[in-house]
């Protein structure tokens, strides 16, 4: 079934609640389902293991999706809550699955009767109820109340209750006395505000990836002391924040950027969250900036619980959030993909055109094609009387650079003077004529198969999340697809291809096993490459790392990455002076697992004995900086009797240390004198 197939018969079911990205329905056996869509629905249940429990349909109209949501207070509760969904992509296949039963804030349903068939002898019931609650003010506003929480609060306001499914009036207020309530006013949220020295890690990620753009205004949602603030006005942009304790009389101000900057992870009380984020996210223009904290970099050393997260010793609130439970609340609130950039933070832009603009930028791989024309001899230098180079130099170079950084000729509107370009050499076809001569048709031909490899990697790792209407591409997107592939159902075809092939562990194994790059354990199937050479992996094992990203961040934060093929995971690496140490230590691991759309933190720097990384060249690039005096560390540990195929983990920092003590030896495997002076380990040596 095409997807435009999948929308028609969404679109054909007779009931259901409709709304602008989703129609939902109960799932009565399929009986009101057209045939399609019952079978679908039946096969998925048999192949995935979804029970009856999961009663409740979401066929998304946005993306060829299917979600199977369990509320099993349905039919008792006037507002059930979620308890679990399982979301199907029915193009790539993916199944995630998502726990909400330990959420302190879970979903909640309105409006029940539109979910029932208008034969349902329900319906009138839960009709009624609804024509209550509107009367009532309850649901005006439709954003934060569709969580448990900020429903609970609501009624508490308006001192309303429930008796079965009718709205009643209640005497007292009810107290949030639950997990996640407001807690006492011991916590000093205002003691949690940094002294900064730098800029904050969201900030200088939005000035990295360029997406604080000149003339654009920046807001700073809970800017505490204000460093933030500062540093951008330094930076000449507008720049303005609030923040309760620190800040309160500024005003808040609508800015095309938005930073919520660890602000939700120490706010106690699960229901202003979600407040918070659309406070903040009413304010964004163009992008909004959440960072948090995640669960495995706790390191407070004294603690006590405290609603869904912990107490500290300072009062103040800490919550650890786990990496898909952030994405999801995100999710939830703002009813738009949160994009990892980072462990913790995440993207949310207003529009899809910029989101996918970014999600493809970040799959551009820079190259000096000039030295690459220059290293295959390609280049050449031109008779000076028909060669227009030299006295336009900086113009052609500035043409030139946009046509390989796109891999084709640019439009008006992403090369302001192509104008120029054309009095200068002719034509714009005359200007390309030069450049082929002065640098080879290679070059441009290797540009636009990178660029092509790069949108393909793009688009495959798309297929992870959702579906994107080619309308919601922006201009130069929707060029590139067509320049490269002919069509937009092409270019997804081929992507599903390439998508599928990430997939498949013995096309994995053959792409893993290319020499002079990275380090394949034949044993244990594991792939390990740094960092410095992601842009030369086979797209395939590009396809595998942007897919991580998509669920985590940017990988090229960790030192290395490492390839599970057996259990199609991957794992980011982090190391202490990964680059100056010898042995470098492990800071953090994040291993995300693939199939399970899932991510795990594992915080190294605080264990009581560190792991070391040894034999380190082998992930790298033997032009790599250093190398050189790697590969001699190496050669002295070997002598020493260990073997990087059957060292493991090796010795941990403790016992690194004493074996060197015993041997007299630096850290760098040299033996020490009390001159000062130090020769290499030697065969034989027993120190």
């Amino acid at each position: 079934m095409s997807p435009a197939e999948f929308y028609v018969l969404v679109a054909s079911l007779s009931h259901g609640k409709r709304l602008p990205t989703a129609t939902y329905i109960l799932d009565s056996g399929g009986e009101h389902l057209p045939w399609e869509l019952r079978r679908i629905c039946g096969e998925l249940r048999e192949r995935i293991g979804i029970g009856s429990e999961f009663n409740l349909l979401k066929f998304h109209t946005n993306q060829p999706k299917l979600s199977f949501l369990s509320y099993p207070q349905f039919f008792d509760d006037p507002h059930p809550v979620l308890t679990a969904a399982v979301v199907v992509d029915l193009v790539t296949g993916k199944v995630r699955r998502d726990d909400y039963q330990r959420r302190a804030n879970p979903p909640i349903l309105h409006r029940k009767e539109t979910f029932l068939p208008l034969a349902h002898p329900e319906r009138e019931r839960f009709a009624a109820l609804t024509q209550a609650e509107e009367r009532a003010g309850l649901l005006t506003e439709t954003a934060s109340i569709g969580f448990k929480l900020n429903w609970e609060r609501l009624l508490s306001e308006k001192s309303l209750a429930f008796d079965g499914h009718e709205l009643v009036a209640s005497e007292t207020a009810r107290s949030c006395s639950s997990p996640g309530s407001r807690q006492p006013a011991r916590i000093e949220r205002c003691r949690t505000a940094l002294t900064r020295t730098q800029v904050s890690k969201p900030v200088r990620l939005l000035l990295d990836l360029a997406q604080l753009r000149p003339a654009e205004s920046f807001f700073d949602f809970g800017c505490g002391l204000g460093a933030d603030v500062a540093a951008v006005r330094l930076l000449g942009f507008e720049a303005t924040g609030w923040d309760p304790a620190h800040a309160a009389d500024s005003p808040r101000t609508p800015a095309d950027v938005v930073n919520l900057g660890f602000v939700i992870n120490v706010v106690e009380d699960p229901a202003e969250r979600v407040e918070v984020l659309l406070a903040a996210w009413k304010l964004a223009r163009r992008l909004l900036v959440v960072s948090t904290l995640v669960r495995g970099q706790e390191d407070y050393a004294a603690f006590r619980c405290c609603g869904d997260g912990l107490l500290t010793s300072r009062n103040t609130f800490q919550k650890y959030f786990e990496p898909a439970e952030v994405q999801a609340l995100l999710e939830d609130v703002l009813g738009t993909d949160a994009l990892p950039v980072a462990m913790g933070i995440y993207f949310v832009f207003r529009r899809t055109e910029d989101a996918q603009d970014f999600l493809s930028a970040r799959t551009r791989r820079f190259v000096d094609w000039e030295a690459i024309s220059r290293r295959l001899g390609l280049y050449r230098a031109l008779r000076a009387q028909r060669d227009p180079y030299e006295p336009h130099r900086e113009l052609l170079n500035a043409f030139w650079e946009v046509v390989l950084a796109l891999g084709r000729v640019p439009h008006e509107d992403e090369f302001g003077e192509l104008a120029e370009v054309r009095r200068v050499c002719g034509s714009v076809p005359r200007a390309m004529a030069l450049f082929s001569e002065r640098f080879g048709d290679q070059t441009l031909e290797a540009a636009r198969k990178r660029r092509r490899d790069d949108l393909l990697v793009y688009l495959a790792a798309s297929r992870l999340r959702k579906h994107v209407p080619f309308s919601k591409l922006s201009t130069g997107l929707q060029r590139n697809i067509r320049n490269f592939f002919g069509s937009y159902a092409e270019a997804e075809h081929r992507a599903t291809e390439l998508m599928f092939a990430a997939g498949d562990v013995d096309e994995i194994e053959l792409a893993v096993q290319q020499p002079g790059i990275g380090w394949f354990d034949p044993v244990e199937r594991h792939f390990t490459v740094h960092r410095s050479m992601l842009g030369e992996l086979p797209s395939i094992l590009r396809v595998f790392v942007e897919c991580g990203a998509r669920l985590f961040g940017d990988p090229r934060e960790a030192d290395l990455i490492k390839f599970h093929l057996r259990s199609r995971k991957l794992t980011f690496q982090h190391y202490e002076n990964f680059e100056s140490d010898p042995f470098p230590r492990l800071l953090l691991r994040i291993k995300i697992d693939l199939p399970r759309m899932f991510v795990t933190v594992f915080d190294h720097a605080a264990g009581s004995d560190s792991q070391l990384l040894y034999f380190k060249e082998r992930f790298l690039p033997v032009t790599f900086p250093g190398h050189d005096r790697m590969t001699h560390i190496s050669h002295r540990l070997r002598r020493l009797g260990f073997d990087e195929k059957t060292i493991g983990f090796g010795p941990t920092e403790t016992e690194l240390k004493r074996l060197l003590a015993e041997r007299n030896l630096t850290c760098a495997l040299t033996r020490r004198r009390r001159t000062g002076d130090s020769r290499p380990v030697k065969p034989g040596d027993t120190g």
